[in-house]
C-alpha cells in the first residue's frame, strides 16, 4: 500500500510539476517508495536471511525521507539553510552506505507479532533515529514557522502539509519502536496512504506547491460511475456464489434480483457520489451566474459614482466571503483615492460580522499600475514569483508592499479608456480557500460591466454638467434681458433729470417709475435667490388653510377691479375651516404664483376657479382658469426653471411653487386643452412634520 501510494503521488508531481521544488518532493516521494518497498520485503519474509535484504532496501529508503523533507520545506519556503542542509545529507548518506555494505547496524534479528522479523536496535542504529528525528523536528518546525508568519495561500498550503506530513511521519516512527523491544504494531501501513490522500486533496484544493491539475468533472463523474459498477459488479458474483451454495437458487434468479437493485440504487448513489466529488473538489458558495445577472441587471440603472462604488464593493465581499475589500479611484497625478472599504470584524461573542466604513486615502500605486499596464489582468499576491519576469524584480517588490498596505491577497482593475481606472484590492477568504478559476472569471466580468457602468456615470455626469451650463447660460440672457429693460427706463429718466428738475409732474412720474422699476429688479432678484436656495423651510406653524387662499383670492379680485378687466375669480369650497401645518408664508407664494399665471393666461377675459377638497389625511386645492391653455408638447417642461411662454418674466414662479409644494411632501399635477383653459391640482398633507 505505501508503495502504491508513494508511487502514485510521485507520478502526479512528475506529470504536474516543472520546479526545483517538485523534483526535490518528487525524489522524497521515491526514498518513500523504496522504503516501503523493503518493509513488504521484510513481511514477506520467513527467516532471517530474506529479512536482512529487506531491510537493507528499507533503511537506505527511510534514512533519506527526512532529509529529502527538510530540503523541501526549505526550497517551499524560500529559507537559506546550506549548513543544516549539508549536515543533514552529510549523515544520512553516510548512515546508508554503513546500512547497505556493512552488518555494523543489523546485529540480529527476532521474531514480533509472529509475523516480523525486526532488526535488534544497537548503538549505531539508535544513532540513525536520533538524527533522523533531529533532521524531521527541524524540518516541522520550519514549516509551522510558515504557517504562523504566512498568510492567505501559502498559510492554506502550510496547515495541510503539516497534516499529511505529520501524519506520514507519526505513522512511519511506530515503526521503529520494536526494534528497541517496544511491542507497537506499524501503522505506516494505514498512515503512509492517508498522507498521500491529504496531500492530493491540498493539491486540487489549494495548489499544493504550485501544482495545479485541472480535473474535468465529466473525468471525476465517469471515475464515480466506474467505481460504483465495480462494486456492484463484485456483489453480484459474490452473492451468487454465496446464495447458489447456500439455499441453491439459481445464479439467473440472482441476477435477475441484482439487476433489479442496481437499476433502483444505481442513479441515487451515483448522485450522492458526484455531490460529495462537487462538496470536496468544487466547491460552491455562490450562484455564478445568479450574481452575473443582478451585477448587469443593477448597474444599468445607476449612474452614481459613490453608489457603484458601494454596490460593487458589497457585492463581491458577500458572494466571496471575503476579509476585506478597498476600492481605489484614479486621481490626477498618478494616485489614487480609497473610495471605499469594507473589513470583516469578528466579535468577541464569535459573531461575526462585517463592518462597514468609507474614507478618503491618497496612496500611490505604481507597482500595480505598472503590471497591469503590462498584462491588463487578475494579481493574485501568491503568484508574484511567477510575474518577475514581466515586470522585474523591483517593481514586484513594490506590489508586494503595495497589497500588504491593504491586507490584500488579490487586486483587480477596471480599464475606462485603456487606464486602469479603479483597482480593487480584495483580502483573503474568510474559509481560507484560495481563489478559483470561477472566482476569477467572475471578477474578470464584474470588472467588465463595472468599467460599462463608471463610463456612462461619466458621460450622464458630464451631460448633467453641459445641461447645467446651457441652464446657465439661458438664465443669464434672460435675467439680462429682464433686468435691461428696467434699467433703459432708469437711465432715461436720469439723463433727463437736469434738464427737467424744476418739472413738478416730471418728477411726480420719475419717482413712480424709478420705484416701480427697482421693484421689479428687486422681485427678479428675490425669485432667483427663491429658486437657488434648496433648504427646506423650517417655519412650520399652523394655519387655516381657507383664511389663506380666501386672503389670496381677494387680493387677486381687488387688483383685477382696480386695471377693470374682464376675469371673473370664483370660489367652490363653502369657507369651512382647514386647519393644517405648514410655512403659511411659503404656501402663499406658491398659490400666488398659480393664480396669478392663471389670470396672466387668460388676457383680460374669463373665469378663474378655486376650489377647496378635504380628503382624510390630505386636502386637494384645485385651480382652474379659461385661458389659452398649454400646447401638449410644453405641458412637462412648464415647471422647469427659466421656461415661460409669457411675454415678460423669467420663468421660475412655477418651478418655485412646485418646490414649495415638494418641500411640503405634496404634489402638483397639471391638466391642460389649447383654447380652453388650464386645471392645477394641488395635493397636500394637512400634517407635516
Amino acid at each position: 500500500m505505501i508503495v502504491v501510494t508513494s508511487i502514485a503521488l510521485l507520478f502526479v508531481i512528475i506529470l504536474f510539476g516543472k520546479t526545483k521544488l517538485h523534483k526535490i518532493w518528487a525524489v522524497m516521494n521515491l526514498v518513500v517508495a523504496i522504503w516501503g518497498a523493503g518493509s513488504f520485503l521484510v513481511g514477506q519474509a520467513d527467516n532471517p536471511e530474506a529479512a536482512l535484504f529487506g531491510w537493507r532496501v528499507g533503511l537506505g529508503g527511510a534514512t533519506l525521507i527526512s532529509v529529502f523533507f527538510f530540503h523541501t520545506i526549505c526550497v517551499f519556503g524560500n529559507l537559506k539553510r546550506r549548513k543544516t542542509l549539508f549536515y543533514a545529507y552529510s549523515q544520512a548518506i553516510s548512515f546508508v552506505i554503513l546500512s547497505i555494505t556493512t552488518d555494523k547496524v543489523f546485529t540480529g534479528f527476532h521474531l514480533v507479532f509472529n509475523s516480523l522479523y525486526y532488526n535488534k536496535a544497537n548503538a549505531l542504529y539508535s544513532m540513525l533515529y536520533i538524527n533522523w528525528g533531529i533532521v524531521a523536528i527541524l524540518g516541522f518546525y520550519e514549516l509551522y514557522k510558515i504557517y504562523i508568519e504566512g498568510s492567505g495561500l501559502k498559510r492554506a498550503q502550510a496547515l495541510y502539509m503539516l497534516i499529511g506530513f505529520g501524519t506520514g511521519f507519526a505513522g512511519g516512527a511506530l515503526t521503529l519502536f520494536p526494534a528497541f523491544g517496544i511491542s507497537l504494531y506499524p501503522v505506516s501501513n494505514f498512515s503512509i496512504p492517508l498522507y498521500a490522500c491529504i496531500v492530493t486533496y491540498a493539491i486540487f484544493r489549494y495548489h499544493l506547491m504550485d501544482i495545479t491539475i485541472v480535473f474535468k468533472k465529466t473525468a471525476a463523474y465517469s471515475l464515480a460511475a466506474g467505481i460504483l459498477t465495480s462494486v456492484f459488479v463484485v456483489l453480484v458474483i459474490s452473492m451468487t456464489k454465496y446464495l447458489s451454495d447456500l439455499v441453491g437458487i439459481t445464479s439467473l434468479t440472482i441476477t435477475a434480483a441484482a439487476a433489479v437493485t442496481i437499476a433502483i440504487l444505481f442513479n441515487p448513489l451515483r448522485n450522492r457520489i458526484q455531490k460529495i466529488i462537487d462538496n470536496i473538489f468544487y466547491k460552491k458558495t455562490y450562484d455564478y451566474y445568479a450574481i452575473i445577472q443582478q451585477v448587469s441587471s443593477t448597474l444599468t440603472s445607476m449612474f452614481d459614482l459613490n453608489n457603484i462604488y458601494k454596490f460593487i464593493g458589497n457585492t463581491i465581499y458577500e458572494a466571496l466571503g471575503l476579509k476585506s475589500v478597498y476600492l481605489l479611484a484614479a486621481v490626477t497625478g498618478g494616485d489614487y483615492n480609497v473610495v471605499y472599504h469594507t473589513l470583516y470584524k469578528k466579535e468577541k461573542s464569535k459573531k461575526s460580522e462585517p463592518e462597514k466604513e468609507e474614507g478618503i486615502r491618497t496612496i500611490g500605486c505604481d507597482g500595480l499600475n505598472k503590471f497591469f499596464s503590462a498584462s491588463n489582468d487578475i494579481l493574485i499576491k501568491d503568484e508574484l514569483p511567477r510575474v518577475e519576469d514581466i515586470i522585474g524584480m523591483p517593481a514586484a517588490g513594490q506590489i508586494k508592499k503595495e497589497l500588504e498596505l491593504f491586507q490584500g491577497e488579490a487586486a483587480m482593475p477596471v480599464f475606462v479608456d485603456n487606464k486602469p481606472t479603479l483597482i480593487l484590492i480584495i483580502g483573503g477568504k474568510i474559509s481560507g480557500d484560495v481563489f478559483t478559476n470561477e472566482d476569477i472569471n467572475l471578477l474578470k466580468t464584474i470588472s467588465d460591466q463595472t468599467a460599462i457602468a463608471v463610463k456612462n456615470a461619466n458621460l450622464y455626469k458630464d451631460k448633467l454638467y453641459t445641461e447645467k451650463l446651457a441652464s446657465i447660460g439661458m438664465m443669464s440672457a434672460t435675467f439680462a434681458h429682464e433686468v435691461r429693460n428696467p434699467l433703459t427706463s432708469l437711465k432715461t429718466f436720469a439723463q433727463l433729470m437736469p434738464e427737467k428738475y424744476n418739472d413738478t409732474e416730471f418728477r411726480d412720474i420719475f419717482s413712480k417709475i424709478v420705484v416701480g422699476e427697482i421693484e421689479k429688479i428687486d422681485g427678479l432678484i428675490s425669485d432667483l435667490l427663491d429658486f437657488s436656495s434648496k433648504k427646506k423651510s423650517t417655519r412650520m406653524n399652523n394655519f387655516n388653510l381657507t383664511e389663506l387662499l380666501d386672503g389670496i383670492v381677494n387680493h387677486v379680485k381687488d387688483k383685477l377691479e382696480f386695471e377693470q378687466s374682464g376675469i371673473t375669480v370664483e370660489k367652490n369650497y363653502n369657507g369651512s375651516a382647514v386647519n393644517m401645518t405648514g410655512d403659511a408664508a411659503k404656501l402663499k407664494q406658491a398659490f400666488g404664483n398659480i393664480i396669478i399665471n392663471g389670470c396672466q393666461a387668460m388676457h383680460g377675459e374669463g373665469t378663474l376657479k378655486v376650489d377647496i377638497k378635504p380628503a382624510n389625511q390630505n386636502v386637494e386645492i384645485v385651480i382652474a382658469d379659461t385661458g389659452e391653455g398649454i400646447h401638449p408638447d410644453d405641458v412637462s417642461k412648464i415647471f422647469d426653471p427659466f421656461v415661460t411662454t409669457k411675454e415678460r418674466g423669467v420663468g421660475l414662479g412655477l418651478a418655485i411653487s412646485k418646490r414649495i409644494i415638494e418641500d411640503h411632501n405634496g404634489d402638483i399635477q397639471v391638466q391642460s386643452q389649447l383654447s380652453k383653459g388650464t386645471v392645477f391640482t394641488i395635493s397636500l398633507p394637512v400634517q407635516n412634520e
